[in-house]
C-alpha cells in the first residue's frame, strides 16, 4: 500500500470549484506514478528496460466530490497479477477517513519499440506486493451501448496529449470526452476501456450515445478502430 497527502489545488478545479473526472485520473495517475518511482520501478527505470505499463480498464467510483482547498489523501496498491494482466486499485480519502473516490484498474506491460504485450514476470510483480483494498469494485474489459450514436467533432492528438510512453496519455481521453457533457452533468461513476494506443498527429473522431443509465463515448481513428469507450454515470 502507498498513499500520499494533499492539498487540493486551484489548478484541479473547475468552474466550480470541484475536481471534475479527469483530473481524479491524474490524481490518481500521480499516486500510482509515486509508488513505483519509492521502490525503484519507476519512470526512468522502466524507459532504461524499454517498458511500460499500459492502462486497459478503468472503474471509478465518485461517493462525493472533491472541492477546492480541501485536504485528501490518496493512495493505491496492486491487487493481483496474472501472467497478462495487472490490477490496482485506488482511493482518496477526506480528513475524517471517509471514502471519496475508489477506483480498480486492469494494465499490461508492453515492449515500448514493438508496442506489443509482455508476459509479466515473477521479477516483475514481486516488487509491488498485492494487497487488495476493495472486493467490489472492478474494471472491466467491455463497455457495450445498446443506443444509435451521434457523430461528434473530430480532434488532433496534439503533442501536449503525449505522454512519456509515447502514446496519449489515458485521462486526456476522459477530458476530451467531458467537452461534450451536459452543463454540471452529475457524474458518479465512470467506465473506461482503452482498446488502442492513439498517437501525435492522428484524428479521432467521438461518437455519443445516450444510454438508459448515462452517456456513452467511444472515440475511433481514422480507420474506424475503436481506441476508447468511455461511459459516465
Amino acid at each position: 500500500m502507498f498513499s500520499y497527502e494533499t492539498t487540493v489545488s486551484y489548478s484541479r478545479t473547475d468552474r466550480n470549484g470541484k475536481v471534475p473526472m479527469h483530473e481524479i485520473l491524474n490524481l490518481l495517475q500521480d499516486c500510482s506514478t509515486f509508488h513505483s518511482e519509492d521502490i525503484g520501478h519507476g519512470v526512468s527505470y522502466m524507459k532504461r528496460e524499454a517498458r511500460a505499463w499500459v492502462l486497459v480498464a478503468y472503474k471509478v467510483i465518485v461517493n462525493r466530490p472533491i472541492m477546492f482547498g480541501q485536504k485528501i489523501t490518496i493512495g493505491t496498491s496492486p491487487s493481483k497479477f496474472s501472467s497478462m494482466f495487472a490490477s490496482r486499485q485506488y482511493f482518496i480519502k477526506d480528513e475524517n477517513g471517509d471514502y471519496l473516490v475508489q477506483a480498480d484498474s486492469l494494465w499490461v506491460l508492453i515492449d515500448i519499440q514493438t508496442r506489443k504485450p509482455l508476459r509479466i514476470t515473477e521479477e516483475d510483480s514481486s516488487v509491488y506486493k498485492p494487497e487488495p483494498i476493495f472486493d467490489n469494485i472492478k474494471a472491466s474489459r467491455k463497455i457495450r451501448f445498446s443506443s444509435e450514436r451521434t457523430k461528434l467533432e473530430s480532434f488532433k492528438v496534439l503533442k501536449t496529449y503525449i505522454d512519456s510512453n509515447g502514446h496519449m496519455n489515458n485521462a486526456n481521453y476522459l477530458r476530451a470526452a467531458e467537452e461534450f457533457l451536459p452543463t454540471n452533468f452529475p457524474c458518479h461513476e465512470v467506465d473506461i476501456v482503452y482498446n488502442k494506443e492513439a498517437m501525435e498527429g492522428e484524428i479521432i473522431t467521438p461518437y455519443l450515445y445516450s444510454e438508459e443509465n448515462g452517456i456513452g463515448i467511444s472515440f475511433e481513428n481514422q480507420s474506424g478502430e475503436t481506441l476508447t469507450r468511455i461511459m459516465l454515470m
